[in-house]
């Protein structure tokens, strides 16, 4: 088996091909390695690999860090900054993902893609996922609503005032569901600082 041989298992296989895999396919080391060293393929992490990001389709919604991230890390949830600009609710894309991670998993070490890995403990960690499935991989991202209680939820470490800006943007979204909101921020235990905003806002 040849480069352009891998190179085509690999957009049969979504793009991303573990280690294990291409052993079973009896592809020898050495030939990843000169892949690698050629820029024919990209190691996000120890034991996985992918095609350079030109060689990946794109998306109406992800990049390829987006894929990446989630096929590094399948027990991921995308939270806080990430999930905020997913959904339209702060303007700014951050130049590093925010994930949520059990907290008894080990902290994952990558490659191609700068990632701040949060401990959610349960019932966070499980609370408010949303799938979206892509040709790619399976992105989970925490929901509107789930995503701007854990911004106040951690307010102390993305800051106030990111948290404030996701409540009001999404106050004055057209597509919004307050009894969803104000259920979500119960849960998470911070309803008193959520609720007078929507108050205020809404009148609800």
């Amino acid at each position: 088996m040849n480069a352009n041989d891998v190179i085509k298992l690999f957009e049969q296989q979504n793009y991303y091909l573990q280690s294990d895999q291409l052993i079973k396919r009896k592809i020898h080391t050495s030939l990843i390695h000169k892949m690698l060293d050629d820029g024919l393929l990209e190691k996000v992490k120890r034991g996985l690999y992918r095609l350079p990001p030109d060689k990946i389709p794109e998306h109406e919604s992800f990049t390829f860090d987006y894929f990446d991230a989630a096929k590094a890390v399948p027990k991921g949830i995308f939270c806080l900054t990430t999930a905020l600009y997913y959904h339209g609710l702060s303007t700014q894309r951050p130049a590093v993902f925010d994930m949520a991670i059990p907290r008894t998993q080990r902290t994952p070490k990558l490659f191609t893609v700068f990632v701040r890995f949060y401990r959610f403990q349960e019932p966070y960690y499980s609370y408010g996922v949303q799938e979206i499935k892509t040709k790619i991989a399976t992105i989970k991202i925490y929901n509107k609503e789930k995503a701007i209680c854990d911004a106040f939820r951690q307010r102390r470490i993305i800051g106030e005032d990111i948290a404030v800006e996701s409540l009001n943007a999404y106050l004055k979204q057209s597509k919004k569901d307050i009894n969803r909101l104000i259920e979500t921020a119960v849960f998470c235990k911070v309803k008193h600082l959520i609720e007078p905003v929507v108050k205020a806002m809404v009148g609800f």
